[in-house]
């Protein structure tokens, strides 16, 4: 076991007994779609499943609060990359955009 391993159980201990909320959903369904869930990649109807099994359970609502940690984590080290400098983005920028016209001009014998 690592030290991933170690904060990831710290953070969120399976209830004695699992929940299930009056929509349905279980504690193991609720941390299953939780990565979907934050994403807004959830069809509605699931997506509601979840929120209220989240909104009972403390368990799973501390795994919520960890995976946003994450999430806002990777945002803030994406902000600081610098990207490629501008003269190289304007070349490929130029390329792209750029249209190649090739004319063929047939020389026939008289």
């Amino acid at each position: 076991m690592n030290e991933s391993d170690t904060l990831r159980e710290d953070a969120w201990e399976e209830p004695a007994a699992t929940r299930r909320s009056t929509a349905g959903c279980d504690c193991d369904e609720a941390v299953a779609e939780l990565w979907a869930y934050l994403d807004s990649e959830l069809e509605p109807l699931e997506a509601e499943r979840v929120k209220a099994h989240l909104e009972g359970c403390d368990g799973c609502l501390g795994e919520q609060e960890v995976e946003l940690v994450v999430k806002k984590l990777v945002k803030r080290c994406w902000e600081k990359d610098e990207g490629a400098p501008a003269d190289l983005r304007a070349k490929i920028h130029a390329t792209l955009t750029s249209i190649s016209i090739t004319e063929t001009v047939r020389i026939t014998e008289s």
